[in-house]
């Protein structure tokens, strides 16, 4: 393969004007921070086609974040005034005969209530008026700037090639997770035989499914460890399974065709998919232009994090229904292969340990499977439009019936 060829393709790729997913007449300007669509204006962005995902990202978003965004006491009494002064503001407008029923004093209602855990009931307590105009301010982006996108820490670098003395000992992100310092050498735990080469695409595929949690959670995958690692596992048959890869290309595309059959990612955009294959390179490439396997072991320490979190939380579920057999039998099972795939990320991160630095053999590779797939995305997406214009709309004009049975 020529790899001067690919790279003016990449080149070209980036320069091209991507059109806005939604009405695909004007080059697009931003991307949907959930689905990664890309859309030209707020029109687009608030259009029927685009609101189920900005709605319900919003909500959701602002919901788990009031208990950041409400830190003191006064920002939680200013929230609490708001939600009151547009109930006051909106009773008139909203009531009907159908909201007869006195939902009474918001104050009276929050009563109780922990603001910085009890979001879920907030907002029950919520009448539908304070619900709607909630709504309205999320399509309004009223409360987008509540939202911080996470920035991963895999995207800091420091090439620099002159740093002060203070500075060596600290040449990584602060975000970045912790390495873990109680890994064995690999040579431990294989005692009588080498390790096999295809374990670095074992690695590839597992740095693939790390990226995407951490996107999709934006950042707060150990918040949610067992649902995180359901994540994990629909994506990458290489920590569940015995499955091997043989090759970088076998190792990328084995996910991508997982996030494609996966029907509840039907939000997640092509270009989104894609980026997760820069975010591997990022993280094999290291921190630094000397080589470097620190972000690989920090990634895979997380990831080891997740696990024993969930694992956990499992625990205390067992606790908790200890009297239903049906269901501490589901549980004790889910456990029991949580607890493989613990010690199946212990052993990559043993192996990382001692063979890290061969990962950034694969780098060449893995950019040239990202410049393959951009170009195979650019083509379809051109192809698209052809259709679409050719069509005048999204889908062709069904034909009319020529001849019809009359009865």
């Amino acid at each position: 393969m020529d790899t001067n060829s690919d790279e003016t393709v990449c080149s070209d790729l980036k320069n091209r004007n991507v059109p806005c997913v939604f009405c695909l007449l004007h080059a697009s300007k931003y991307t949907c921070p959930k689905c990664n669509a890309n859309y030209c204006s707020v029109e687009c962005y608030k259009s029927e086609k685009h609101l189920r995902c900005s709605e319900s990202f919003y909500k959701n978003c602002v919901m788990e974040g009031l208990s950041d965004y409400m830190a003191s006491p006064e920002d939680r009494h200013k929230m609490v005034e708001t939600l009151r002064r547009m109930q006051d503001d909106d009773d008139d407008e909203y009531l009907d005969s159908d909201d007869d029923e006195d939902e009474g004093d918001l104050t009276d209602r929050m009563q109780g209530l922990d603001l910085d855990s009890d979001t879920d009931k907030i907002w029950e307590k919520l009448t539908k008026a304070e619900k709607d105009e909630f709504q309205k301010m999320i399509s309004d982006g009223q409360l987008g700037s509540l939202i911080e996108i996470w920035n991963p820490w895999w995207n800091y670098k420091d090439n620099r090639k002159v740093k002060d003395f203070e500075e060596i000992e600290n040449k990584s992100p602060s975000q970045m997770p912790a390495i873990n310092k109680n890994v064995l050498p690999i040579s431990v735990l294989l005692r009588n035989c080498k390790p096999s080469a295809n374990i670095r695409y074992t690695v590839i595929s597992v740095l693939y499914a790390y990226a995407y949690i951490c996107r999709i959670y934006n950042g707060d995958h150990l918040n949610t460890p067992i649902d995180s690692a359901k994540a994990i596992l629909e994506l990458c048959d290489a920590l569940k399974t015995t499955q091997t890869n043989n090759s970088v290309s076998e190792a990328i595309h084995s996910c991508l065709h997982k996030t494609d059959g996966d029907t509840s990612s039907s939000q997640i955009s092509d270009k989104f998919k894609l980026s997760l294959v820069q975010d591997v390179i990022s993280i094999i490439d290291g921190p630094t232009s000397a080589p470097s396997f620190d972000y690989v072991m920090a990634a895979l320490s997380d990831l080891l994090k997740l696990w024993q979190e969930a694992i956990q939380e499992i625990s205390k579920e067992l606790k908790k229904v200890k009297n239903d057999e049906k269901l501490v039998s589901a549980l004790k099972s889910k456990k029991k292969s949580f607890f493989r795939i613990e010690k199946k990320v212990e052993f990559l991160l043993s192996w990382c340990k001692s063979c890290g630095l061969d990962l950034r053999e694969n780098l060449d590779e893995l950019n040239l499977e990202f410049c393959a797939l951009s170009s195979e995305m650019a083509s379809i997406n051109k192809t698209k439009q052809q259709f679409e214009k050719m069509w005048g709309g999204k889908r062709p004009v069904k034909k009319k019936v020529l001849i019809e049975e009359l009865t």
